[in-house]
């Protein structure tokens, strides 16, 4: 074996390599007997530390807690603002009528298409939306923050402004308007609340800011839309429709589209500006905007034909009727206002003498007539057969 030179170690002799192999493998024999011996302890006495000792204790107590810090500043505005909107902010879902058979006869049950949210813009009934929440719906309902439910009509639209506005009754009601604010002077970095009901929770409450201004955006049902405000607060799924607010809980904006490829937040949220909202939702509610004139409705739901036909029946049952339309003022009273098993519901027989056996003789019939017109409609209710006047409305 050559060595480097300079180098002061010698080779080892071959007595020394005999003990230094004589040591290792005496070392290994007590790593293995460590190793073995604490496996052993470990296992007989349930952990390194010792045995684990009794498994429950009965005098188990809860824990003390400790007092709640106070609410910042910045929380205390927002929960404020929280607690001035809330009550304004609505769900709003559409669907249509299907039927269940119960007790061996058929009764009509909603079937929910989707879901979205709107806020109250007077105490006078009128809710505010977006035209996507309503526009594939023939059924509109409105939950409020109590968790009423109440038929909304559709009183027209801004397809353009992705804008709709429903009426219901408000009779009885302690509707809360929402206070509004400005969106001219917003700014980017100010701090927005944005409540709606997303996937469908009531009341749900998220926080951001305002990410930019004037954004132009294209959205899923084919619109472009110019000026719109941009957040990064949460917004979801059934969202769409319900309030952006800022800090003194005034609405700056209506929540409407989301930038994502999952169809969650992603922090890319937008909003219809209030100053464009408080320029159409007026001209709505003003029948300026309209949906649709051109056919003539008496402001009902009719039963499905076959339920009716499963009750041994002929002519059209009045399922619901709907508020502010011209069977309400008519007086005509609905199987929904009733008990399933009262008879005491309207079935319509006729219009302006002309037989009704099925709702296809009852749109058929409207066909003949535009929305304003005052027509005969004939029922029977509770086996009584009367006719009233009925002012026809518009449907959308």
């Amino acid at each position: 074996m050559d060595y480097i030179e300079g180098m002061t170690s010698q080779p080892p002799s071959r007595d020394a390599d005999r003990l230094f192999r004589g040591q290792f493998l005496l070392l290994g024999l007590l790593v293995l007997g460590i190793a073995g011996n604490g496996w052993l302890i470990f296992s007989s006495h349930g952990g390194r530390d010792g045995p684990v000792g009794p498994l429950h204790d009965a005098g188990a107590e809860p824990r003390p807690v400790q007092a709640s810090l106070e609410a910042t500043p910045a929380e205390e505005r927002t929960m404020r603002a929280f607690d001035m909107a809330h009550r304004s902010v609505v769900g709003v879902s559409t669907g249509a009528l299907a039927a269940v058979r119960r007790n061996g006869h058929q009764f009509p049950v909603r079937i929910p298409h989707g879901t979205g949210s709107g806020f109250i813009w007077d105490a006078g009934g009128w809710i505010v939306t977006n035209w996507h929440v309503v526009q594939e719906g023939t059924l509109v309902w409105v939950t409020l923050a109590n968790g009423e439910v109440h038929e909304g009509v559709l009183v027209g639209a801004s397809g353009a402004d992705d804008l709709a506005v429903i009426k219901i009754n408000p009779s009885g009601l302690d509707l809360e308007p929402l206070a509004l604010g400005s969106s001219h002077d917003l700014r980017i970095g100010q701090s927005v609340l944005a409540i709606g009901n997303p996937f469908g929770l009531k009341g749900s409450l998220s926080k951001g800011v305002i990410s930019g201004l004037n954004r132009p955006i294209d959205t899923d049902q084919g619109l472009h839309m110019d000026g719109m405000i941009q957040t990064d607060a949460a917004i979801n799924p059934g969202n769409s429709g319900g309030a952006l607010l800022d800090l003194s809980g005034r609405l700056i904006g209506i929540n409407t589209a989301i930038h994502s490829q999952t169809n969650g937040s992603s922090g890319v949220g937008f909003a219809v500006p209030v100053d464009l909202i408080n320029e159409i939702v007026p001209l709505i509610i003003a029948g300026e905007m309209p949906v649709d004139t051109g056919r003539a409705v008496l402001g009902i739901l009719m039963l499905e034909d076959p339920v009716t036909t499963s009750l041994g029946l002929v002519g059209v049952i009045v399922n619901a009727v709907l508020p502010g339309g011209g069977a309400e003022q008519a007086g005509l009273k609905s199987l929904e206002q009733g008990d399933q098993d009262d008879p005491n519901f309207d079935r319509i027989t006729a219009l302006e003498g002309e037989a009704i056996r099925s709702s296809k003789d009852l749109l058929k019939a409207l066909g003949q007539h535009q929305p304003g017109e005052q027509v005969e409609v004939t029922f029977v209710r509770a086996g009584e057969t009367r006719t009233v006047p009925v002012t026809l409305g518009s449907a959308r």
